[in-house]
């Protein structure tokens, strides 16, 4: 499982890019950025996107990258996210006002994007991959995903933005083979009131949750707002968790 890293960042800057992560070349997790990222031939490949939730910082490039695969792709690209968020996403952004309904174009038999619902702890094969939804506690309906690739026999947890949950950390818990967390930290800790009401974390809420995990793994914090990303850097080091990684963007893994 090969996991590029392409906007990390809670905040939009020219250096800071907005949340968008890309697995196997095809599966996109959330879409803050990927138009921006990625190369139009680099776009081509994508296939299905999951989306956590529907703030734009995680669905800005969403109907750019649908514009420019307009009549590209032989199958629609699959926007995979929950029945809250899809209706969202049809009611504000692809409703022929904000931007073109290109889950109608160029028309319904051919369509550039179709939606999939997901639903929470029911997992879905999606190429080579199995995710599996998971709700965390953010101020609008967000998902969380578990990841795995059954080829390599390795997962990915994805917290999405959330605040101190539990759910998320019982299930990662679960997993023999978690190869890596992604995790919220969005906040200083000065801000901590900020964080809870806005559904974020700051590095102390993050060590609080980090506690309930019981096996080693990595540690990829993301969302960090771009005003407060020295003294995130410096306030996340300070918790002294092994393995924490902080500067992540353009950076790729495999697992």
């Amino acid at each position: 499982m090969k996991v590029e890293l392409l906007g990390t960042y809670g905040g939009s800057t020219n250096t800071n890019f907005l949340t968008s992560f890309l697995i196997d070349d095809y599966l996109a997790v959330d879409a803050g950025c990927l138009t921006q990222a990625l190369s139009l031939e680099r776009q081509r490949k994508i296939t299905d996107v999951l989306v956590s939730h529907t703030h734009l910082d995680h669905t800005l490039s969403l109907p750019f990258l649908a514009d420019n695969m307009f009549g590209e792709k032989q199958e629609p690209i699959r926007i995979w996210a929950s029945n809250t968020v899809i209706a969202a996403l049809k009611l504000h952004i692809f409703n022929e006002v904000t931007w073109p309904d290109f889950s109608r174009l160029p028309n319904l038999d051919n369509p550039t994007i179709v939606f999939c619902p997901l639903e929470a702890e029911v997992p879905v094969t999606i190429g080579n991959l199995i995710v599996t939804p998971i709700d965390v506690n953010h101020v609008v309906p967000t998902q969380g995903f578990l990841i795995e690739c059954p080829a390599t026999s390795s997962s990915l947890l994805y917290t999405a933005d959330t605040t101190n949950t539990d759910r998320l950390w019982e299930i990662a818990n679960m997993q023999e083979n978690l190869k890596a967390i992604i995790a919220d930290c969005s906040f200083p800790n000065a801000y901590a009131e900020l964080a809870r009401l806005s559904g974020h974390m700051t590095p102390e809420m993050l060590g609080r949750d980090l506690a309930k995990l019981h096996k080693k793994c990595p540690i990829l914090v993301y969302h960090l707002k771009p005003m407060f990303e020295d003294l995130l850097i410096e306030e996340l080091n300070a918790l002294g968790v092994p393995d924490m990684h902080v500067t992540l963007q353009s950076k790729t893994f495999t697992w």
